[in-house]
């Protein structure tokens, strides 16, 4: 009786081992594997158009690309407590900043030499 039973144990065992092994076959084909790894590319090609998205709506707001063209920018204060009014030139800077300190606000982490 014990015989019989270590038989059909056996046989269930090799019956779960064999589908075990050809399911795992199938999975390292080279289309399964290309085919995950098509999925992994895409995955990543739609984090860095986010990342890049969020990125160029940060630099936008910096830079005041999305404001109101309309709108009047706010009155900078002088030193007497009155407006200060300073000459703006092409580029929306001040014309009393030179060509370097434009640069130095346009690009992060840029140093005066």
């Amino acid at each position: 009786m014990s015989r019989m039973f270590y038989l059909a144990f056996g046989a269930a065992a090799g019956v779960v081992v064999v589908r075990q092994a050809a399911r795992a076959a199938a999975t390292l084909t080279p289309t399964s594997l290309a085919g995950s790894f098509v999925q992994s590319v895409r995955e990543f090609l739609a984090d860095v158009r986010e990342a890049a998205a969020e990125r160029e709506e940060e630099i936008r707001g910096a830079l005041g690309l999305d404001d109101d063209p309309a709108e009047e920018p706010p009155a900078a204060v002088g030193p007497a407590g009155g407006p200060q009014r300073v000459a703006a030139v092409a580029g929306g800077y001040p014309g009393e900043l030179d060509d370097g300190e434009r640069t130095m606000r346009l690009v992060p982490g840029a140093r005066r030499g």
